[in-house]
């Protein structure tokens, strides 16, 4: 399934302003202007999308490495495979650090504060995206865990690839995968999550996780 997302119409700039090393409570005039920039590029530049397969937890298993993905999908028959990127346009920015009006070090700086902003709108439309996934479910009977992606734990992120090919990312939204699996465009996501017939949490969205 093919999901035409849009961005959020509030970006948690708090967790931006963390990402960035600036305290949330009192960012300074510069900081906000900034931040304003930024969405404003990155409304423009952004064409976010998303797609996901559900599929036989068995029928994938081979994609399922490591030990804390198995306890992420505890208690769960089936996984739904998701991906969601903010697109190719959104790199286009980070790399040319095209921030409108800026230049020189002011054009660095506004690019690493759109990287942040980035960050944090892919999440939340990843959020978006989950969502409707789960109501989805929730109308079958069904419940779903939260989001566990490669890379977190020991889950390999050489998976990476290959939820890709079974999400026929590349050729339904533009998103792949470079040979050293890193997700490009660059502010994606991909994750899978369990799916049972009951109430299931799986491991928690932590860095500690």
């Amino acid at each position: 399934m093919r999901m035409e997302l849009a961005l959020p119409e509030r970006f948690d700039t708090r967790q931006a302003l963390r990402y960035l090393g600036i305290s949330a409570e009192e960012p300074d005039s510069a900081t906000r202007a900034l931040l304003r920039r930024a969405e404003r590029t990155l409304r423009a530049a952004a064409g976010p999308r998303a797609v996901a397969v559900r599929a036989a937890r068995d029928d994938i298993s081979p994609y399922l490495q490591g030990n804390d993905i198995l306890r992420h999908l505890e208690g769960c028959g089936s996984c739904v495979l998701l991906a969601c990127t903010l697109g190719a346009g959104v790199d286009a920015q980070l790399v040319g650090f095209l921030l409108p009006n800026l230049v020189g070090r002011e054009a660095s700086v506004g690019a690493v504060v759109l990287d942040a902003l980035a960050s944090v709108a892919v999440e939340q439309t990843a959020d978006a995206a989950e969502q409707t996934l789960r109501n989805e479910e929730r109308e079958e009977g069904q419940f779903l865990t939260g989001r566990f992606s490669p890379g977190y734990g020991d889950y390999p992120i050489a998976v990476q690839n290959d939820l890709l090919r079974l999400l026929d990312a590349p050729r339904k939204i533009g998103l792949c995968a470079t040979p050293a699996h890193l997700l490009t465009p660059r502010k994606s996501v991909t994750a899978v999550l369990g799916v049972a017939g009951h109430p299931v949490t799986g491991l928690r969205k932590l860095c500690a996780a």
